[in-house]
């Protein structure tokens, strides 16, 4: 037997145990109801009372005056709020001055009267009516009992909304799962057509700059194709011009057999009155040497402005035929930093005291170009730069190394190693007008007579001519900058340093 209650004893534990736990839960859960019971009587017995409180400070006046119509009054009004079963009103006397009570409902007793005392009911309470510190009356309120069909559907109700909350939460939670993914994508196609965005921008405005530089490109051809043909036909006017007078020159050299015979025999004639003391000297013939060296000097004189006019028009036919790329370049390696070293004492004197010129050379590859227009346009730069601060200032010569690629793009050239020469000043600047049109021929912001319009076109040729790009910088009253870039050659240098 002890065996077999030893063997037994664990299983007979186990409905005890089963009904202890099903018991504490069901004790639970009657305490819980039990509380949130009281919870709820005890909020019903204090609304009960602040209604009441309410009351009887309504009608003290009335009970202290007998005024039974408006102590009704009073008391009807509550008959509006359907959780009141029943309402009375009395005096110190213990006499009624008013009440109510619903159909089939008891009306409510003095139970105060003659030293009584309130019955134990949760659903009545009394409240003395006060007028100062005197009580004149008492007032009576009673609660209506809630139906168990109203209990049931409040208990279920909480249930239900317990249920619509759980799925509510559920169908938020499935809903922001949903609306996180979908803001993801959107922010991932946000992105991309952001991206595409700025690639089509990025498309649109090289492209447009493309489309202008290749008007540029056009007009500039054109204009070079017109030019080139005007050059070479001026110039072979120009070559007859000049074989004239230098004909004309030694033609006026040899002079006139009989006025030079004449001019002999003046000479020896003046020769030999000198030679005589007492002779006068012949004054026609003094006037006639006088007269012939004056003819010599003015046709001197007319033969040299003749010529400068000659060799101003081939300068201006020598920059005519660059800009149209229809001259040969003599082509060099050479170290851009040594050259404009080079020149820098001319470079110097040209900008002369009214301006200050300074460089900043950090250039070390090398470009292969015709150093002497190379020079020239440096020189032209300078001296624009020089122009364009009526007032004095500061231009600089800088020169650095740069890399052009995808990253690091500049203007319409390819990839690769270009040396960055820039002339800087801070004069008058230009406008955008202007500046587009600074690189055309015979365009000139100069007084008549102060230029040709040629400096900047031929210095765009050359550059183009040598493979590189040439640009403007400049804003209205700030300055301009001219960037030329010639691409880096990787062979020995074959210009002389200096």
């Amino acid at each position: 037997m002890k065996e077999h209650g030893g063997n037994g004893q664990p299983f007979a534990f186990r409905p005890v145990l089963t009904l202890v736990a099903a018991a504490l839960l069901l004790l639970a859960g009657a305490l819980a109801a039990g509380y949130q019971y009281h919870m709820r009587q005890s909020e019903r017995h204090r609304q009960l009372t602040v209604q009441a409180r309410i009351l009887a400070a309504s009608v003290t006046a009335a009970i202290a005056f007998n005024d039974r119509a408006t102590a009704q009054e009073y008391v009807n009004a509550l008959m509006l709020d359907p959780r009141l079963d029943a309402a009375a009103v009395y005096n110190d006397a213990h006499r009624e001055v008013a009440s109510f009570q619903r159909a089939g409902s008891e009306p409510i007793a003095d139970s105060l009267a003659n030293g009584g005392h309130l019955p134990r009911d949760h659903l009545l309470v009394a409240v003395p009516a006060r007028q100062g510190a005197t009580t004149v009356g008492s007032v009576y309120l009673r609660a209506a009992d809630a139906p168990l069909i109203i209990q049931l559907a409040r208990y279920s109700g909480v249930t239900l909304l317990t249920i619509m909350a759980m799925l509510m939460v559920s169908a938020l939670a499935l809903a922001q799962r949903v609306l996180t993914r979908a803001n993801v994508e959107l922010r991932q196609r946000a992105w991309e057509l952001a991206d595409a965005n700025e690639r089509l921008s990025a498309a649109m405005d090289q492209r447009a700059r493309t489309e202008e530089a290749l008007r540029q490109s056009q007009k500039m051809e054109a204009v070079g194709q017109l030019s080139g043909g005007v050059a070479h036909d001026f110039n072979n006017l120009l070559m007859i011009i000049k074989s004239s007078l230098s004909l004309l020159h030694r033609k006026l050299q040899l002079g006139d057999p009989l006025i030079e015979r004449s001019v002999r025999d003046a000479r020896e004639r003046i020769d030999a009155s000198q030679g005589r003391p007492g002779m006068p000297v012949p004054a026609q013939d003094i006037e006639l040497l006088e007269q012939r060296e004056e003819w010599h000097r003015q046709n001197r004189r007319y033969l040299e402005m003749a010529q400068g006019g000659i060799e101003r028009a081939a300068s201006l036919t020598q920059r005519l035929l660059t800009f149209a790329r229809g001259q040969s370049l003599s082509m060099q390696v050479l170290n851009l930093d040594q050259l404009i070293h080079g020149i820098q004492p001319l470079l110097d004197h040209s900008v002369g005291s009214r301006a200050t010129l300074g460089y900043r050379l950090d250039s070390h590859w090398l470009v292969a170009c015709d150093s002497s227009q190379l020079e020239n346009a440096i020189l032209n730069l300078v001296i624009n730069a020089r122009d364009a601060m009526p007032t004095g200032g500061r231009i600089t010569v800088r020169t650095d190394d740069v890399r052009v690629d995808a990253a690091h793009p500049m203007g319409g050239l390819g990839e690769g190693d270009y040396v960055h020469l820039q002339v800087i000043d801070n004069g008058v600047g230009m406008t955008e007008e202007v500046r587009s049109k600074a690189f055309d021929p015979f365009f000139t912001t100069k007084p008549v007579g102060k230029g040709t319009g040629l400096g900047l076109s031929t210095i765009l040729g050359y550059v183009l001519q040598s493979h590189g790009e040439a640009t403007i910088e400049s804003e209205l009253g700030r300055g301009t900058t001219i960037h030329i870039l010639l691409p880096r050659v990787n062979a020995e240098p074959t210009c002389k340093e200096t």
